[in-house]
């Protein structure tokens, strides 16, 4: 059974997921206390569309945006520690990496906000249903960009006054079931140009 656990851990996307879990009931969480802390403000918008009256309460638009940042910074955090643990920074990339985790995020909210609203504003579900399922959506999504643009591998940086940092052509190796390696084969002759 711990064989099990472990070579279901050293899956990268079972280790996402499970941050990604993790980040739901922060998520709902912080949706609850923002909501509690913006319900006193006057946050409905009203107007008039072709001869209609039209009232929004932006109260949960605004407390889910603000529990999506909260969340999404966790789990930035999480995901570098644990999903892509191989992986040693320095302090420029955490902060680099970071800025484009938030940047990514901006795509990801949006794909959670079009499906909580639609379900919260438009087929009257929950905010506290709608707002999971939002998240569970964007979780193949978020994980495939995060891999492509957040967490990949950087090269090596050392302190030796005397060395040059890596080429930025060359990929770090990462021991993870979900990355192809390339094999060489001895036996088989390259071309020469």
């Amino acid at each position: 059974m711990r064989s099990l656990i472990t070579r279901l851990l050293n899956i990268r996307i079972i280790r996402y997921g499970l941050v990604g879990g993790i980040g739901v009931p922060i998520n709902d969480g912080a949706l609850f206390i923002f909501t509690m802390l913006l319900s006193a403000l006057p946050l409905t918008i009203h107007f008039a569309l072709v001869g209609h009256s039209f009232s929004v309460d932006l109260h949960y638009a605004l407390a889910s945006a603000c529990a999506f940042e909260v969340s999404t910074t966790i789990n930035f955090v999480l995901n570098q520690l644990f999903t892509y643990r191989e992986q040693k920074l320095t302090r420029r990339d955490w902060i680099r990496r970071a800025a484009t985790a938030q940047l990514t995020s901006l795509s990801a909210i949006l794909l959670s906000f079009v499906v909580g609203l639609i379900l919260f504003y438009g087929l009257k579900v929950n905010e506290y249903i709608a707002n999971p399922i939002g998240i569970i959506v964007i979780f193949v999504y978020g994980f495939f960009v995060s891999k492509k643009f957040v967490f990949r591998p950087v090269a090596a940086s050392t302190t030796s006054v005397d060395s040059s940092p890596l080429d930025d052509n060359v990929e770090m190796p990462v021991k993870d079931e979900d990355v192809e390696m390339p094999i060489k084969d001895e036996n088989v002759e390259m071309p020469v140009k």
